[in-house]
């Protein structure tokens, strides 16, 4: 079973191929059948000459037996063997044959043809000769008997020159073939150069390397590329627009918000102050989660979106080892291969920031930062030699049941905000217990695609 080409290229290559074999392969069939009957319709011709040149000479001697008064014009009738031999023969057994024959007889098959009828025979001849024989029955005037006259050949060389015609026919049709599949492949690479062109910018523009498509295109596909500026264009409107609403809003809440913790500040060190603190401490944090979030999920999947892991990590751990600096803090970062993800910097930040803030401020004297490739993934674990975390209590972090973080008293939002951001990226977030003794926080988020270098990827205006 032929198995179909996934590429549009690869079919149309291989049903030209098909529509070629298949034209030749009836056509050398045809011509072949045609030659043969041409080639066998001469053949008989010259052996119906022969046979009226031999009953011609056909007559009766003195004794009324049959002879050949003259010869034949073809000398190979008297040379041995030649592969042309005649016979005359009647019922009763007299015969008469050609000297070719030497002492050999044709083995003429039991037939009964009309008188005058040609029939035509295929026989085994001397020297295993394969003959085709013409006879005819006649009567001889003054003679009381049917005559059988037949006039045989051999068919070796007929078929060596059908058998050649063929093999010169198949060669001549294989080097049209395969100049025309050349000339089919090349007509396929001009076809589809400008959408292997379209390709390369389309992945250019999904590896971030360009905003949008360019270059000359021919007239059926510039629609499509028209279509895809545009569909490019809108969600870039799309993040845009999330980033100012977003922006907006945060921007909106932040006066009231400030209004309250000075309203708190002004009510004195009272339990009223005190829970409007909070509760202002706790509105503002919930905002921050919802406009991660909301963040997140416009740039997710948007094309060109990409950060280096290992810059990020360095500059987020030089923000901690100062904030956390009074306490001494032993951080190693093991080094990693370069690893871009498809995430915005702001987010991977906000998530690197929540996960190593969430270790300093349990761990008690080490903080460890590796990162590595997992297939399509990368796999960012932070631990610490803190308490650590019951595995009831990671699993409803996870789940989003906790919203306090009950071990310190602070907001337990940070590790919520890191798995809602992870999902949005369609990645996600594992709680486990450290080597250290403490938390081991693993992020995995997806591998932004590889740059591409191609050549026509980066000449829009290459010629079509």
């Amino acid at each position: 079973m032929i198995r179909v080409p996934r590429s549009l290229r690869g079919r149309v290559l291989l049903s030209s191929l098909l529509v070629c074999a298949l034209t030749f392969g009836v056509t050398t069939t045809l011509l072949v059948h045609l030659f043969r009957d041409e080639v066998e319709r001469r053949f008989d011709a010259e052996l119906s000459v022969h046979l009226d040149q031999l009953l011609a000479q056909v007559g009766l001697d003195t004794s009324g037996a049959l002879v050949l008064e003259g010869t034949l014009s073809d000398p190979r009738f008297e040379k041995p063997y030649s592969s042309f031999y005649w016979q005359v023969e009647d019922e009763t057994g007299n015969r008469i044959r050609s000297r070719s024959l030497w002492d050999a007889v044709l083995p003429l098959p039991v037939d009964a043809p009309a008188t005058g009828e040609v029939h035509r025979h295929q026989l085994a001849g001397p020297n295993g000769q394969k003959l085709v024989a013409i006879e005819r029955r006649v009567s001889l005037p003054g003679y009381p008997h049917i005559v059988r006259a037949a006039v045989a050949a051999d068919i070796g060389d007929l078929e060596e020159s059908i058998a050649s015609f063929s093999n010169i026919l198949l060669a001549t049709f294989t080097a049209v073939a395969i100049g025309l599949s050349v000339l089919v492949a090349g007509q396929l690479w001009m076809v589809f150069r400008p959408l292997m062109r379209l390709r390369g910018q389309v992945m250019a523009v999904r590896n971030g390397e360009r905003g949008k498509i360019n270059g000359v295109f021919p007239s059926e596909v510039t629609p499509l590329v028209e279509d895809l500026n545009a569909l490019l264009a809108h969600s870039r409107e799309i993040v845009e627009r999330g980033r100012l609403q977003a922006g907006n809003l945060a921007h909106g809440l932040k006066t009231p918000l400030a209004i309250l913790a000075n309203a708190a500040d002004e009510l004195g060190a009272g339990e009223a102050s005190q829970t409007v603190r909070m509760q202002a401490m706790a509105i503002r944090r919930q905002v921050d989660h919802a406009l991660s979030r909301t963040r997140a999920a416009a740039a997710a999947g948007v094309p060109g979106i990409r950060c280096d892991v290992a810059h990020r990590v360095s500059e987020v751990v030089r923000a901690m080892e100062s904030l956390y600096r009074e306490r001494n803090l032993s951080f190693v970062v093991s080094p990693s291969a370069p690893i871009e993800v498809a995430v915005e910097v702001q987010d991977l930040d906000e998530m690197l920031g929540n996960l190593l803030d969430n270790a300093c401020r349990h761990a008690h004297r080490s903080v460890r930062v590796a990162a590595i490739r997992d297939e399509a993934r990368c796999q960012i674990s932070i631990e610490d030699d803190g308490p650590g975390m019951s595995e009831s209590l990671a699993q409803e972090v996870l789940n989003g049941a906790l919203t306090l973080d009950r071990s310190r008293g602070g907001s337990g939002l940070g590790l919520g905000i890191v798995r809602d951001l992870a999902r949005a990226y369609h990645g996600e977030l594992r709680l486990e217990r450290s080597n250290l003794g403490g938390l081991l926080a693993v992020l995995a988020l997806p591998v932004a695609p590889k740059v591409t270098d191609s050549a026509e990827a980066r000449s829009p205006t290459k010629g079509l």
